[in-house]
């Protein structure tokens, strides 16, 4: 990520395991698990929101990071257009069509993939052809989770935007991947090799997940940047009208809608 020393930085669905370079959190399950890895993580500013509605002014952020959550959404449309609004430049990171097919997130509303630098997106027919089969191996097979780290641009899609985000939303069952196709395979074997990170991947691959979020929680307490706090770029996800902050609820006069505040977390899912 092209993330620069100043930026300020919006992680949307950060989840169990947020970026050390992300000074603000959003996500939109607070207290629910279900969807990744581990237990929030919330060290740092945080709200609770649904990213297709963002509760933050226009061009609030330099870099937004949106890693696992466009193709959890209802309308991809709608978040694009609020990742375009509240920052200049970003990344995207879903699974890509080849991980879909071998893992199968029943959650997941979207299959993702990227061609010639447009994000195409198709809606997920939800029939995992290997069931769970490959979620079991990718715990307990070494050689397959190896084989998942070191080929991960395979099980990935990875997009970097400047100004605008390039996407397409397909017809149903229009295809966006051609396995059969030999210009496909090699565009695609040749964006998997990648020999120089595979053995850092793998390592990190090793650090256990707490150790990772508490060196993480330090990097993020120890840096020296200029930040904004909550009250300056908070608005109405609704309406983006001006907020008013109470001691345990938020509230839009231009719409007149109510927010909570729970342990110190503006709630606006």
């Amino acid at each position: 990520m092209n993330i620069r020393p100043n930026d300020f930085v919006l992680e949307i669905g950060s989840g169990h395991n947020p970026k050390a370079r992300s000074d603000v959190l959003c996500d939109k399950f607070i207290g629910d698990d279900e969807q990744r890895g581990g237990a929030i993580v919330t060290d740092r500013p945080m709200v609770e929101a649904d990213g297709q509605f963002l509760p933050f002014a226009d061009r609030t952020f330099d870099y937004v990071i949106c890693s696992h959550v466009l193709e959890h959404v209802e309308d991809p449309a709608q978040l694009i257009a609020e990742l375009e609004r509240v920052a200049c430049r970003g990344y995207i990171e879903t699974p890509s069509e080849i991980g879909e097919r071998i893992y199968g997130w029943h959650y997941h509303n979207w299959v993702v993939n990227l061609v010639d630098g447009c994000l195409m997106l198709r809606k997920n027919e939800k029939s995992p052809q290997f069931g769970q089969l490959f979620h079991r191996l990718a715990v307990a097979d070494k050689h397959w989770k190896r084989f998942h780290i070191t080929h991960h641009n395979l099980f990935l899609v990875q997009y970097e935007w400047e100004a605008k985000i390039d996407y397409k939303i397909l017809l149903d069952h229009e295809p966006a991947l051609d396995l059969e196709c030999p210009d496909t395979l090699d565009r695609l074997v040749a964006s998997d090799h990648n020999v120089q990170n595979e053995w850092l991947l793998f390592l990190k691959s090793a650090v256990p997940r707490g150790i990772v979020s508490r060196a993480k929680s330090l990097l993020t307490k120890s840096k020296n940047r200029q930040t904004k706090t909550l009250q300056e770029i908070l608005v109405c996800p609704q309406c983006k009208g001006e907020i008013t902050w109470e001691e345990d609820s938020l509230y839009c006069k231009m719409c007149e809608r109510s927010y909570r505040i729970v342990d110190g977390i503006p709630r606006f899912s």
